[in-house]
């Protein structure tokens, strides 16, 4: 099928790819069918395409590539929805803020994030309640250098 995107140009996209989000995602309710790219130059991203609208494109990253101790427990009724019958078939996947004028202050959203059942190819933004995690986590935590006494650099 071909798909209209403003960022990526007119793409050409295999069916069978297309990820079905049932109830939309907060903040796009009426988009319901996307499919995921690879972003340029940085393989542990990619971006989230909406089919129906050309303009929205979400940045996803693997949260547990970025977040050691990351933990997602997924409530029941969110399994269920999703028909997932392994751990294995869920991929957990969380959005990322990046401000234009600042990179390095992108943030990640791990309280809420995207999870895709991979056989069914079906989705959904899922809310982890009570959980100590907000939707702005930094992803390039700025680090203090100490130095003692005239030594290092």
């Amino acid at each position: 099928m071909q798909v209209r995107t403003t960022r990526f140009g007119n793409l050409k996209i295999d069916e069978q790819k297309i990820i079905n989000f049932p109830k939309g995602i907060p903040g796009f309710r009426s988009l319901h069918r996307f499919f995921m790219l690879p972003v340029k130059g940085a393989d542990n991203m990619q971006w989230l395409q909406a089919v129906e609208d050309p303009a929205v494109a979400l940045l996803l990253i693997d949260p547990f590539l970025y977040f050691k101790g990351y933990v997602c427990n997924l409530p029941d009724h969110d399994i269920e929805e999703l028909g997932l019958q392994e751990p294995s078939e869920a991929l957990v996947l969380t959005t990322i803020t990046v401000p234009r004028d600042n990179p390095a202050a992108a943030t990640a959203n791990l309280v809420a994030p995207i999870v895709i059942n991979t056989r069914l190819n079906k989705a959904k933004q899922v809310i982890l309640n009570n959980s100590p995690y907000t939707t702005k986590h930094m992803l390039f935590p700025k680090t203090t250098e100490k130095t003692s006494g005239g030594e290092g650099v």
